[in-house]
């Protein structure tokens, strides 16, 4: 199972079971993180909470959360400036952000919305008791709009098309590495399709390690199915992330076969053309 592309890997979580869906609270004044998590957690989402927006935005891309709410007005950096950096950063850019303000101004509103918001709501004016059912019509809608890949969480084609297009009607120069599993089918038919997911979330934490120890500010990666992704980037850092990747995969690939095969050197088996 020879992995052509790039790759990298650190302390996968690989355990199965389905997940409440988790949200990443911001907001410096603690009472409302204490009420907005209280009324959460009862409705069963699972609720990381954050007083501090510059300590937010590594939350954020460390626990991944499904669905982010952030207040607009805090201290040391504004809630649109967070937004922007989370849209800004590929690792982030997929998670819905819905902002919250004290403010129900419509230039208020557009200025979020410009900065990558996906929703506002005005504390004053919402209830509560609607908040959660809000949050699971926004994550249904952004998820079927963006297309992100239900085994990775990654963004997925219509994201790597948009990405490619504004690069290209920007005239700006960048690569685009092709990512993808040789020989995987026969592992599949060896192992089964539960451990091949486990592959291709290994080679998904892989690509994300490999573009961070040695990728540019800006690299976009993405999951177009099954075991073939797409890195655009920075055409002067490219073949480093491919390098660094393809030597870390190696590294972690006899962990995902038997002892008798891996002391066979591999597998035999038939391809998808028989």
């Amino acid at each position: 199972m020879p992995f052509r592309g790039e790759s990298a890997v650190v302390n996968i979580d690989f355990s199965e079971g389905v997940m409440s869906e988790k949200i990443l609270l911001i907001d410096d004044e603690l009472n409302n993180l204490r009420v907005l998590q209280a009324r959460l957690r009862a409705n069963n989402f699972d609720v990381v909470t954050c007083d501090n927006p510059i300590r937010g935005l590594e939350l954020a891309k460390t626990i991944e959360p499904d669905i982010i709410i952030l207040d607009v007005n805090m201290p040391q950096m504004s809630g649109l400036e967070v937004c922007r950096k989370l849209k800004n950063d590929y690792k982030t850019a997929h998670i819905p952000v819905i902002l919250l303000t004290c403010m129900d101004d419509i230039d208020y509103k557009l200025k979020g919305f410009d900065g990558g918001a996906d929703d506002y709501l005005v504390k004053d004016q919402v209830d509560y008791r609607e908040i959660p059912a809000r949050l699971r019509s926004i994550l249904r809608r952004v998820r079927a709009s963006r297309s992100v890949n239900p085994l990775t969480g990654l963004p997925g084609n219509e994201e790597i098309i948009r990405r490619m297009t504004d690069l290209i009607k920007a005239k700006k120069i960048f690569s685009v590495a092709y990512v993808d599993i040789d020989n995987f089918k026969p592992y599949n038919d060896r192992y089964g399709f539960s451990k091949g997911d486990q592959v291709i979330l290994l080679v998904a934490k892989s690509l994300r390690t490999a573009i961070e120890q040695r990728g540019s500010p800006g690299d976009f990666l993405g999951h177009i199915g099954g075991d073939d992704f797409v890195v655009i980037g920075n055409p002067y850092t490219m073949r480093a992330v491919a390098a660094e990747a393809v030597k870390l995969v190696q590294q972690a690939a006899p962990s995902f076969y038997d002892e008798a095969d891996r002391k066979r050197g591999g597998i035999e088996g038939l391809d998808r053309h028989g």
